[in-house]
């Protein structure tokens, strides 16, 4: 008789890798990251701020609780992941220029909401909370926010 015990650890081991690798990829279309990774890919320095662990959530409320890094500068704002999440998101850098942000209330909390020019159909929503420290990190480049 046949069963799961008798599988070597290591194929147990490359099946997690494999499921996890793979994972991560469709949860990165699903959310819309790769799509903003493709115009909006980071190449540069990062900020001098980045706040580590943070929180976001992106289209159909799709959370990436605590696994996000994102900094900021009077550039822009950049996002980037954790080491066991980085596999499909890449870490992406967009203009202050390129953001358009309103505040709404979802849920029970109060969000920030931005919009980047090239994909304006994938929202990222952040804490107001966290939001002012961007705001303070962006300085005069800060977008106005409209609120919802």
């Amino acid at each position: 008789m046949f069963t799961l015990n008798h599988i070597n650890p290591f194929y147990w081991a490359i099946f997690f890798l494999v499921f996890w690798l793979l994972l991560n990829f469709i949860v990165s279309r699903l959310t819309g990251w790769a799509q903003m990774a493709a115009h909006y890919r980071n190449a540069g320095d990062l900020p001098e701020k980045v706040w580590r662990f943070q929180t976001i959530t992106t289209r159909w409320g799709m959370g990436y609780k605590g696994c996000t890094n994102v900094g900021a500068d009077s550039r822009g704002v950049y996002i980037s992941f954790g080491f066991l999440f980085r596999f499909g998101h890449p870490p992406i850098f967009v203009p202050w220029g390129d953001i358009a942000i309103t505040e709404k209330q979802i849920s029970k909390s109060r969000m920030l909401e931005l919009r980047f020019r090239k994909t304006e159909d994938l929202p990222v929503r952040i804490f107001v909370e966290f939001g002012a420290r961007l705001a303070q990190a962006a300085g005069s480049n800060w977008p106005s926010i409209v609120i919802d």
